[in-house]
């Protein structure tokens, strides 16, 4: 460096990290060791562009849908590469390998040169304090940057006049049981369709418009306002991308920089546009049909209409999250920011879904339809039991000791239950450094 002997960028990740080591670079890689059991179906190895956008699920949920693992691979970088181009003007390097793993037999394991039985341990058992866990979401700077996105395009919202006028019910249809495998198959990887309930994707399914389109017909046009997210059900349709202040003189959208195919016999089904979901914002490229086909589309009227049934429920679950002592002191700006982290999780009927005596990370919110019993052990040995149904919490005494508190009761769903949870680790995250509580 001309202003003095030390290392700028370390692209090699070999000497530039060694000598930066001093100054907080850690120059060692993390390393995750796991023996493969007869539930691993799936190893995908990608760079951190594939991730940028896709969280580990997603990428799993759509490896699963093909059974030929190059298809999955580009099924994955398709879906990343439409994700850049919704909410950048670049995309990283996106590259992936899926493997399919079939024929792994349960081992025994040796002691002494005697086979004894394996003792299972889940992924977190093998991952120590120090390891960085798992995103489960967007990252936190790609939600700051979606935010800031949101504010500058907010006056785009041209549409907002007609939100009132607009009657979801005129766009019910019904769909065969084919279709919305289909359509549910298609938006399971979405990050905006990950914590929809059951109902509303009923209600999603029917407010699913069907649209025959022609060969060269344009279905989004670069720069402008969208107000709907597409699936391919059937058909071939370009993406092309005009450069910054360029114009299209030849009348074909720009760079032709990718191709979705839709087939209902390869059960094939990309997407398109889900950033009209969330709020109007220009276009980012132009999508124009090359072959006859069909799409479903959903308005963002009709989205937002179904998903006011979520925002109602973390309302509710804000005055719920005010009765558990912990965060009595809370202002409501922080039970707000707690309840943006709650996520739906289901059990079956006679599921054990907390242990006593077990390290804890999550609370439980019981959500309606949903019955439990809990079991507490007393000093004496005595075994205390208890029904829990809606609105009622579990699992919080977790968040007044360290890293290590464990739960004091045993709970199991009496039927299928739905619940929300929250993260200890997320209860952190919310508080801020300065006022956190826990260890």
């Amino acid at each position: 460096s001309p202003h003095g002997d030390y290392p700028g960028t370390a692209f090699t990740r070999s000497f530039g990290d060694a000598i930066a080591e001093e100054l907080g670079v850690i120059s060692k890689p993390e390393m995750l060791m796991r023996e493969l059991t007869p539930e691993d179906k799936i190893i995908v190895l990608a760079s951190d562009g594939v991730f940028e956008f896709l969280t580990n699920q997603s990428v799993i949920d759509i490896c699963a849908k093909f059974t030929d693992p190059l298809e999955a691979c580009r099924a994955v970088v398709a879906e990343s590469y439409e994700l850049w181009l919704q909410y950048e003007l670049r995309t990283d390097d996106i590259t992936m390998i899926c493997m399919f793993v079939d024929g792994v037999e349960k081992q025994a394991c040796m002691g002494d040169g005697v086979p004894v039985e394996c003792e299972e341990k889940n992924d977190d058992d093998l991952v120590d304090g120090s390891t960085r866990p798992v995103r489960k979401g967007v990252s936190v700077e790609k939600s700051r940057a979606l935010t800031k996105l949101k504010s500058q395009y907010k006056i785009m919202d041209v549409t907002a006049d007609s939100e009132e006028d607009f009657d979801m019910t005129s766009l019910y249809n019904e769909k065969t049981e084919e279709q919305k495998t289909s359509i549910a198959e298609a938006i399971r990887a979405s990050v905006v369709f990950q914590n929809i309930t059951d109902a509303q994707r009923e209600l999603i399914y029917k407010v699913m418009e069907p649209m025959e389109v022609k060969a060269g017909q344009w279905i989004i046009e670069q720069g402008t306002v969208g107000d709907r997210f597409y699936i391919v059900c059937e058909g071939t349709f370009e993406v092309r991308i005009l450069a910054e202040n360029e114009k299209d003189e030849a009348g074909d959208g720009g760079n032709l920089v990718h191709s979705y195919e839709g087939s209902r016999k390869n059960n094939s089904h990309p997407s398109f546009g889900e950033l009209a979901l969330m709020y109007s914002a220009p276009r980012a490229a132009s999508i124009i049909a090359q072959t006859d086909g069909h799409l479903w589309a959903l308005h963002r009227y009709a989205y937002k209409e179904i998903t006011e049934e979520k925002l109602g429920a973390r309302k509710d679950s804000e005055k719920i999250l005010k009765k558990i002592d912990f965060f009595k002191s809370f202002m409501d700006e922080q039970l707000s920011d707690l309840s943006s982290y709650l996520c739906e999780t289901k059990y079956g009927k006679g599921d054990i879904i907390i242990k006593e005596g077990e390290v804890g990370d999550s609370i439980f919110i019981v959500l309606p339809g949903g019955s439990c019993e809990s079991v507490c052990s007393g000093e004496d040995g005595t075994l205390s039991k208890s029904t829990l149904k809606i609105n009622d919490f579990f699992g919080e005494e977790i968040l007044k000791g360290g890293r290590e508190s464990k739960y004091l009761s045993t709970v199991t769903a009496k039927s299928k239950s739905t619940f929300l949870t929250l993260q200890k680790s997320d209860v952190k995250r919310a508080m801020g450094s300065k006022r956190s509580k826990m260890a």
